[in-house]
């Protein structure tokens, strides 16, 4: 009787080939659609606290306090800073002077910054002045602005309290606090 000679098995091969195009293809997306943190207007150390809230989404005007007493105010819609830019700092800036040329440099810059500098520790009838003039001029922008307090830990009380007298004064009397949150102590049974 012959022998039926059996086929021999070969292995099963696969290319590799597009399965590496896709995954570089998939790691160039990412790395040209992901959007980078902007840098910090001034390095803040949150405080830590039990309670968890989350922040409103839109609307919100933040002034951060850093740990040296310097004072940011911020918008998180650029329409706002548009107008703010629009209603009050150009006409202050074309009263101080400046070129419109330079006003309009300034619009462009303002329109993307984060935050703006408002004022140090150094002279703080100035500083609550400034900070109050850009609280009233934020809230004609955007009335819907709801306030938040973003401060270093070791910021000194009088600027916290500065800034919750100048929110009651302008008719925000709530207000959110950034802080990081800590772990809750496990309770003992």
């Amino acid at each position: 009787m012959a022998r039926i000679k059996k086929a021999r098995r070969t292995g099963i091969k696969q290319d590799m080939t597009p399965m590496v195009d896709v995954a570089f293809l998939l790691l160039t997306f990412f790395m040209l659609t992901t959007q980078f943190r902007p840098p910090e207007l001034t390095p803040v150390n949150l405080p830590s606290a039990t309670a968890e809230r989350k922040l409103p989404d839109k609307d919100i005007m933040t002034v951060t306090v850093g740990a040296k007493g310097d004072v940011y105010l911020g918008v998180d819609a650029q329409p706002t800073r548009d107008r703010i830019f629009n209603n009050y700092i150009a006409r202050r800036l074309g009263e101080a002077g400046m070129g419109a040329a330079a006003v309009e440099d300034s619009a462009r810059k303002f329109r993307l910054a984060e935050g703006f500098f408002i004022g140090d520790g150094s002279d703080m009838q100035r500083l609550a002045t400034n900070l109050e003039t850009m609280i009233i001029q934020a809230r004609l922008a955007e009335p819907r602005l709801r306030p938040v307090i973003k401060a270093d830990v070791s910021t000194d009380y009088q600027y916290i309290k500065l800034i919750m007298d100048i929110f009651r004064k302008t008719n925000m009397p709530t207000f959110n606090l950034i802080t990081s949150l800590e772990a809750l102590p496990k309770s003992q049974n």
